[in-house]
């Protein structure tokens, strides 16, 4: 979000910055792992978008948290979560 609002010139570098580390701070508050993060975000986005049932977009997402929480070069296997 704070890309794209940068992009769309809505904030100015440092702004989008800001943004983007108070929303990892408030992620470390509220998760454990990037598995944990991961799982509430699928769920979050699929209950929104798939008019509250598991769906197309659950499967999706379900590939790319299995992808980044098992590919060896996966940033979250290789970047502490906190």
């Amino acid at each position: 979000m704070a890309r794209w609002g940068l992009g769309a010139r809505y904030c100015d570098l440092a702004e989008a910055e800001r943004a983007v580390l108070r929303a990892g701070r408030l992620s470390r508050i509220n998760y454990r792992s990037w598995e944990e993060f991961s799982a509430a975000y699928i769920l979050g986005r699929c209950l929104h978008f798939d008019e509250e049932e598991f769906g197309d977009w659950y499967g999706e997402m379900l590939n790319a948290h299995r992808i980044l929480t098992t590919d060896r070069n996966s940033p979250w296997l290789n970047i502490p979560f906190r």
